[in-house]
């Protein structure tokens, strides 16, 4: 209200009268009833109070909060827990146990088995059953209350051997009685082992069956209930009986190529026009096999079977001693002769010795067999058109060359009246031929001989039987031979023996016959 009365003052007097003015104001403000100022004060130190009075509060709830949390776990499991893979979150020991317990009655195991197969056994059946033993209440008891929070952050998972009591016997009789070990639905194992597939030999491989060794299998399956296992594969438990050979053995596959140079060998043995094959298809057979097709060399076995080829080849073209059909000069006509030593007959021995030497290295050839005594041709009689005819009957004979006859003589044969010195009959080929022998019969007790008989020409076809000269007889031919005949020998004048003798060689033919 002065300012209103001094308007009309000077400048720097109204610059003094505002600054009083304002000053005035401002005391009018601070010292009238209630300021501003004082008012946002007050305004503010209430605030204050309440947020303090608040906060108070809340770290009082929470206090609470956190104690009662802290207590709440003081016999439980946090938050986010879990034991051997079961939620355990908020239970107490007790409780885990009760779950763990209600999760044992239920168990089970599933044996997988090859083919696709499996099979269950039930824990009840079994006795199995879970028995506490504290660790769950020494897990509960290592967690500290106070870090009850960190359950809503992370996850504590655990593993803890459950202890589990079950029956062995129970067990082992359950497993027993699975259709999977039934022997009549197991299969063996089959080793690996040489085949013949067409043309070669291969190796087969290796079955591994379906064949189960009980006791391994039962002490992994054991081990497995034990440890509260759900599944056990019978593969990887190693109970299954495995091959003992297997397609990578090298002695397999050095037995196949053994085998493999026998199927190559070829041999094609010639009888004249007719012939018979011996290869692999053949050859194998020889080889020993078992019931599961499993091929392998037995030496003797295969010796044995080469030599039974050979004796089938020697029953169907083995000549010697079979009856012939030969044209008689003295009857004229076609007579029939048997017995004797001519003929084809195949060496036993040397050919199998030859034989495996072949077979042993793949050869292919074709040839004859190796014989032990051979006649002239494969053709007719077999006798051919060079031979001696000794007609016994008669004592009369013929010296046949190409068809042509060079000697025919009469001679004296064996005794007729005494068996062991009457000459047989038969189809005969000579040994061989020897000048100036002395012949000898039985070597007595005082060391002299039954008789010693120096001769020119001899020529044996028959043991000790042969052609020779006898300058001891003055006489041939007739019924001599029936009182005073030879020790089997026939006895010829030296004349007809020296001719013979020139053109005789070993192997041809000699015809006895009555």
């Amino acid at each position: 209200m002065a300012g209103k009365k001094n308007r009309n003052l000077t400048s720097e007097d109204g610059m003094d009268f505002k600054i009083e003015e304002a000053m005035a104001k401002i005391v009018e403000d601070t010292v009238g009833n209630d300021t501003i100022y004082d008012k946002k004060l007050r305004k503010k130190k209430k605030t204050i109070k309440i947020t303090c009075i608040v906060l108070g509060v809340m770290l009082l709830i929470l206090g609470a909060a956190y104690g009662g949390m802290t207590y709440y776990y003081s016999d439980r499991f946090f938050k986010g827990t879990s034991i051997n893979h079961m939620n355990t979150a908020n239970l107490t020991a007790a409780e885990v146990e009760t779950l763990i317990a209600d999760k044992v009655s239920e168990y089970s195991i599933e044996l997988q088995f090859r083919e696709e197969k499996s099979e269950d056994i039930l824990g009840a059946n079994i006795s199995y059953e879970y028995v506490p033993d504290g660790s769950i209440q020494k897990l509960l008891d290592s967690q500290n209350p106070f870090a009850w929070i960190t359950g809503y952050f992370k996850n504590n998972e655990y593993e803890i051997a459950n202890t589990i009591e079950f029956s062995e016997d129970e067990l082992r009789t359950q497993l027993d009685t699975l259709d999977a070990m039934s022997e009549e639905n197991q299969t063996p194992p089959q080793d690996a082992h040489v085949v013949f597939q067409e043309t070669e030999f291969v190796v087969a491989e290796e079955v591994q069956g379906t064949t189960i060794n009980g006791d391994a299998l039962f002490e992994a399956l054991k081990g497995a209930v034990t440890s509260g296992a759900t599944e056990l594969s019978v593969e990887e438990a190693g109970a299954y009986e495995v091959p003992s050979v297997t397609k990578d053995d090298e002695g397999l596959s050095a037995q196949r190529d053994l085998f493999n140079t026998y199927a190559k060998a070829s041999i094609t043995y010639t009888f004249g026009e007719a012939s018979e094959l011996l290869d692999g298809s053949t050859i194998k057979d020889w080889l020993v096999t078992d019931e599961a097709g499993n091929i392998t060399y037995d030496e003797a076995a295969f010796q044995e079977s080469a030599k039974q080829y050979l004796v089938s080849l020697g029953e169907k073209y083995n000549t010697v001693g079979i009856d012939r059909t030969f044209y008689s000069t003295a009857a004229g006509a076609d007579i029939t002769v048997g017995g004797g030593s001519f003929g084809w007959k195949i060496d036993q021995a040397g050919e199998l010795e030859q034989l495996l030497a072949e077979i042993t290295s793949g050869t292919v050839t074709t040839r004859d067999p190796v014989y032990a005594s051979t006649a002239v041709t494969r053709e007719g009689n077999e006798i051919g058109n060079t031979y001696v005819e000794v007609d016994l009957g008669n004592q009369h004979l013929w010296f046949y060359v190409n068809g042509e006859v060079i000697v025919e003589s009469d001679f004296v044969s064996g005794k007729a009246s005494m068996k062991d010195r009457k000459t047989p009959a038969g189809v005969f080929s000579l040994y061989y031929k020897e000048r100036n022998r002395v012949l000898r019969g039985t070597k007595q007790p005082d060391g002299s001989y039954e008789y010693e008989s120096p001769v020119k020409y001899w020529m044996p076809f028959n043991g000790g039987i042969g052609l020779h000269d006898a300058s001891w007889r003055g006489k041939f031919g007739g019924t001599i031979y029936q009182y005073s005949g030879s020790h089997g020998c026939i006895n010829l004048p030296t004349s007809a023996a020296a001719t013979i003798y020139e053109n005789i060689e070993a192997g041809m033919p000699v015809v006895c016959f009555y």
